[in-house]
C-alpha cells in the first residue's frame, strides 16, 4: 500500500517537479466552489457552459498525452497555470512555460484528480482517475 508520504519523497522531490514554486491548493478548489456550478464536492459539468469540452478515454497513456496537451497548449498560448491535486499531491504547485510537458506528465503519474487552473483564471482543465478530460474556457 502507498502513502501520501511515498508519494511526496518520489514525486515532489525530483526533477521536475521539486524545482516547482509551490502554493496552497486550497485556493484552487476555493476558486472552483466559487465560480463554478457544484454539486456536492464535484463540479456539475451539465451546468458550465458551452465552453465546456469533454473527453472519456480508457487508456491512461492517451488520456495522459491528451491532458498533456490541451494544459500545455494553454500555457504557450495564455501564461502559467497551477496544479492541484485532490489526494495525493502534498501542495498545489505553479507551472511554468518551460517544461511544461516535463511537468503535466509527472504530476499525472500521480493516481488522483488533477486540476490544472489559469493563474489568470481564464481556464480550468481536469483530469479524473476514470478517464475524463474536461476543459472550461472563461474568457
Amino acid at each position: 500500500m502507498m502513502s501520501e508520504d511515498y508519494w511526496a519523497v518520489i514525486s515532489y522531490s525530483a526533477t521536475p517537479l521539486r524545482e516547482l514554486r509551490r502554493t496552497d491548493e486550497v485556493a484552487v478548489f476555493a476558486w472552483i466552489s466559487s465560480n463554478l456550478p457544484v454539486v456536492g464536492t464535484k463540479i456539475d459539468w451539465d451546468n458550465v457552459g458551452e465552453t465546456h469540452g469533454n473527453w472519456r478515454l480508457d487508456d491512461d497513456a492517451a488520456l495522459r498525452a491528451l491532458a498533456r496537451e490541451e494544459v500545455c497548449s494553454r500555457i504557450r498560448r495564455r501564461g502559467p497555470a497551477v496544479h492541484a491535486g485532490d489526494g495525493l499531491s502534498p501542495t498545489g504547485v505553479h507551472i511554468p512555460h518551460e517544461n511544461c510537458a516535463d511537468v503535466i506528465a509527472a504530476l499525472l503519474a500521480i493516481p488522483e484528480h488533477h486540476y490544472f487552473l489559469a493563474s489568470d483564471h481564464t481556464w480550468l482543465v481536469v483530469v479524473t482517475t476514470e478517464g475524463d478530460l474536461d476543459t472550461l474556457d472563461f474568457r
